[in-house]
């Protein structure tokens, strides 16, 4: 009997960077076994809209300048008043839930009314205030239910970098391409740098001033692509790497080293804040200090994000299929605090994966994270043994039938056959150099089993010896 076909909506979320805000949306149709697991796509290629972010900088004169910061204080007070009255209530009826429950909250157009201040700008950016914020409360309670740790939301801050958001109604957004304006409601039009041409209809922008108080725009277009899934993999094509501070990426045949950009940079921002701090507050002095300091950390964040989007960019060309290893950063941070510098301040792993993961999707690669619970550095990559009392401190160590491992590397060998097959297990065809179709082999006589994860479905299983014949 022929297999059946579900559908499943897959939908991933990128966080806002310098070149790219995307929030890709992806429904297609899957083959699906007696088990109702999914197998390999049973399309040859997909439509695809995403919703592509090209973020320019802009160039507003004193009089926009003061018309966007007082936007971007509206928006922020219109937060904390609403979080504000949102506390207070559940304050007061928090031992009546019925009363709690049937409270209604002031809208936007009653802060008005309270607030005249707030008419004298965009509405829709109010609006978008008031969205965002019952956005967050939804995704906090979310995480009460089902065990994630969401935070609360927290109230806005005016030293901090400020946005707000507005929506393109009428065509009351718009670029001229030839000047390099761009209008904004309420604003006008503002000249901005950019090559980029812009010739698909704008959702909504984003205008943001970073804490150096430069001025950006995040225009939201829509864009549909056509990806053809990739259901058959050379076996050259195919990479893994083991993640790890000292080097960033690193297998047997690729050593990169951790780029530290915040440890090249370390003596000077400390020095940057002695002098900021030896300043009288409220001074000028004192502001051209901070200003300097956070050209510093501006500095940091735009080295990264350029080292990050290269890299991602070349390994997404390079290999039709990526292999990684699902690492719990705030568990190791807690476990190891030396690792924040590393982790967090020198490169982002969740940045790389983020950027990796939208790229190999829009060329229809698949990217593996192995469960972060298989033993990848204590496995041996020869017999399969696994010795459970190899310490963190060790590099290298040798197993009982013979063979000297480099812990680094000895992971990525593992983590790789572990992704092998997964993709297997999705149906997904590896052929060797001779186009030779490759399948699984028995597992270890030791009947070791560990669960690993396909990227964001927590589907799969252990099978130590598969793919050894390579």
């Amino acid at each position: 009997m022929d297999e059946e076909y579900s559908i499943s909506q897959l939908c991933i979320s990128i966080s806002p960077f310098a070149a790219y805000n995307t929030f890709r949306y992806l429904s297609c149709f899957y083959r699906t076994d007696s088990n109702n697991n999914l197998r390999n796509p049973c399309w040859s290629n997909v439509k695809m809209k995403i919703n592509k972010g090209i973020k320019v900088r802009i160039y507003p004169n004193k009089q926009q300048q003061e018309l966007l910061n007082k936007t971007f204080g509206c928006c922020r007070f219109l937060h904390n008043k609403m979080l504000e009255e949102r506390r207070t209530v559940y304050d007061t009826l928090k031992e009546e839930k019925d009363h709690l429950y049937a409270h209604k909250y002031k809208t936007e157009k009653q802060y008005k009314k309270e607030f005249p201040f707030l008419s004298e700008v965009d509405s829709k950016a109010l609006q978008s205030e008031t969205r965002n914020l019952l956005q967050a409360f939804q995704n906090f309670f979310r995480g009460i239910r089902t065990g994630k740790k969401i935070g609360y939301p927290k109230f806005k801050s005016k030293k901090k970098k400020q946005t707000y958001t507005t929506y393109n109604i009428n065509n009351n957004i718009r670029i001229n391409h030839k000047a390099k304006r761009i209008k904004l409601p309420k604003i006008g039009w503002v000249k901005y740098r950019d090559d980029r041409n812009v010739v698909h209809p704008i959702k909504h922008v984003t205008v943001s001033r970073t804490r150096t108080n430069k001025y950006y725009v995040a225009i939201i277009i829509e864009v549909e692509i056509d990806v053809e899934p990739i259901t058959t993999i050379p076996l050259h094509r195919i990479e893994a790497f083991d993640m790890s501070a000292p080097n960033f990426l690193i297998n047997e045949n690729l050593e990169l080293t951790n780029p530290r950009f915040y440890r090249n940079q370390e003596r000077k921002l400390k020095r940057l804040h002695k002098l900021e701090s030896r300043k009288q507050k409220g001074s000028k002095n004192r502001e051209k200090a901070r200003l300097r300091l956070a050209r510093g950390y501006e500095k940091i964040q735009n080295q990264k994000m350029d080292w990050t989007h290269k890299l991602t960019h070349s390994l997404s060309n390079q290999f039709d299929a990526i292999i990684l290893e699902d690492l719990n950063i705030q568990g190791m941070q807690q476990f190891n605090s030396g690792l924040s510098k590393s982790v967090t301040l020198d490169f982002s792993w969740y940045q790389f994966i983020s950027y990796l993961r939208y790229k190999l999707e829009w060329q229809g690669k698949p990217l593996v994270l192995v469960d972060r619970f298989f033993p990848s550095s204590k496995r041996c990559s020869v017999c399969g043994q696994i010795n459970n009392d190899l310490q963190l401190s060790k590099r290298t160590w040798t197993c009982q039938c013979g063979a000297t491992h480099h812990r680094d590397v000895n992971a990525s060998t593992n983590i790789k056959e572990e992704g092998l097959q997964i993709l297997h297990d999705q149906g997904i065809t590896i052929i060797n150099d001779n186009h030779a179709t490759v399948g699984t082999t028995e597992s270890h006589a030791s009947g070791d089993y560990v669960r690993p994860a396909l990227a964001g479905s927590g589907q799969g299983r252990r099978n130590p010896l598969a793919f050894r014949q390579w």
